[in-house]
């Protein structure tokens, strides 16, 4: 995933510049503007809880060139800057916030086939983003280091990639992402993907569930399918995870599950539920670790914006509804409900990392519920325009485990892209 070392870059460019034709590049020049404001009333769930609230504003900018070289060369560049408006010592401090976000080569139809090599640093994103996402709500955002191969035919695509996502002075003790996503439209309007992907972490950096620390090497291994027949719709996944974390057994899986309804009319009323689950670890003493991990998931837009759980040790449920209530603007309402699986195990957050845990498991499985009212659309046709409102409403684990408490929180976000 993205750091700051990134030797094989000018390598990659090097390579582009002497393959290219003696005709110039033809160049072509993108960006991002993007500014948002968050407030909150309750800053973090921990224990002891800071309770106290926070409000903050991001401002992230991204400048990109997209070269086409000819003889199926292409490449991209794109650079990011991100920062927390008042972070800096004062406003004359620099801090160094600019960073490579992607930078990358393409080579089209190797070998006369319909085969793309991608190398560089990039952007990766797969289905629904639960499993892999660029995670574009970050003000960073993620990307990775590394190559991708993609052999496409007229109704599907297969990927194989490898990552660099920790670079060690040993090359054996790195930690390694790859996969092999096949994405495919076997009806109209209908979705079928299936994948096999690894984390191969030789750094030793993984705990177990003992306290002892290890490698992991684990295999993640799912199906998805998604359709809009008529004015239905639906998705579903499945994913089972094995492999080995810190010297032990690792036996998870996860699935979920939506179907929605468009109604007739000018408003395009539209109406859907969703069921997620992840297994937890019911027994953290008996060497084997039943916590599915979702990888590199999209959290924030699936399991409700204030980030408070995961696909991981849990239930959610959610009900949404959204009106269009004039062209390009949606407005929409979200309600969750979540649960732990298993009380011994870890409440989560959207990124995966433990909020609090009760080893007792005397706190309970209900972490409470959500509302999410959010409206998006255009401004003038060229400014991207996001704000709405979420309510937590703290259950049982939270208040015990946790001493948490409800929760609102607020944003506003503007972009302009051009």
């Amino acid at each position: 995933m993205k750091h700051r070392k990134t030797p094989m870059l000018p390598i990659i460019l090097m390579v582009a510049v002497s393959s290219a034709a003696a005709e110039p590049a033809k160049l072509s020049f993108s960006g991002q503007i993007r500014a948002r404001g968050e407030a909150t009333n309750v800053e973090s769930f921990t224990s002891p809880a800071r309770k106290h609230g926070v409000d903050q504003a991001l401002l992230r900018v991204r400048l990109a060139a997209d070269a086409d070289a000819g003889h199926d060369i292409k490449a991209y560049l794109q650079i990011q800057d991100s920062r927390v408006f008042g972070s800096e010592a004062s406003v004359a401090a620099n801090t160094a916030n600019l960073d490579l976000h992607q930078g990358y080569l393409d080579v089209l139809k190797l070998g006369g086939l319909p085969l793309d090599l991608r190398a560089g640093r990039m952007e990766l994103s797969y289905g629904d983003q639960r499993l892999v996402s660029p995670l574009d709500w970050s003000n960073v955002g993620r990307a990775w280091d590394g190559v991708r191969l993609r052999y496409t035919q007229e109704n599907a695509t297969l990927d194989a990639f490898l990552t660099n996502v920790k670079q060690t002075a040993n090359t054996r003790r790195n930690q390694h992402f790859w996969g092999l996503y096949a994405a495919s439209k076997p009806f109209p309007r209908h979705e079928a993907d299936l994948y096999l992907m690894g984390r191969d972490f030789g750094d030793g950096t993984q705990t177990s569930e003992l306290g002892t620390t290890g490698n992991l090497s684990d295999r993640t291994l799912g199906a998805r399918f998604k359709g809009t027949p008529g004015a239905w719709d639906y998705t579903g996944e499945a994913a089972w995870q094995f492999g080995r974390k810190a010297g032990q057994s690792v036996r998870a899986w996860a699935m979920a599950a939506t179907g929605g309804y468009t109604f007739e009319g000018s408003l395009k009323p539209h109406a859907g539920v969703e069921y997620d689950y992840a297994s937890g670890d019911a027994d953290p003493r008996d060497k084997k670790v039943r916590t599915f991990d979702p990888l590199f998931p999209f959290g924030h837009a699936l399991q409700g914006f204030q980030d408070v759980f995961s696909w991981k040790n849990g239930h959610a449920f959610k009900c949404s509804a959204s009106i269009d209530p004039v062209p390009d603007w949606k407005l929409q309402g979200d309600y969750h409900h979540f649960m732990l699986e298993h009380s011994f195990d870890a409440w989560y957050d959207a990124t995966g990392a433990v909020i609090a845990r009760d080893a007792t498991g005397a706190s309970g499985r209900n972490i409470g519920d959500e509302i999410d009212i959010h409206v998006r659309g255009k401004f003038r046709d060229t400014i991207g325009l996001w704000f709405g409102y979420s309510r937590f409403f703290a259950g049982r684990f939270v208040k015990n485990a946790a001493n948490g408490m409800d929760r609102d929180w607020a944003f506003f976000q503007a972009a302009l892209n051009f």
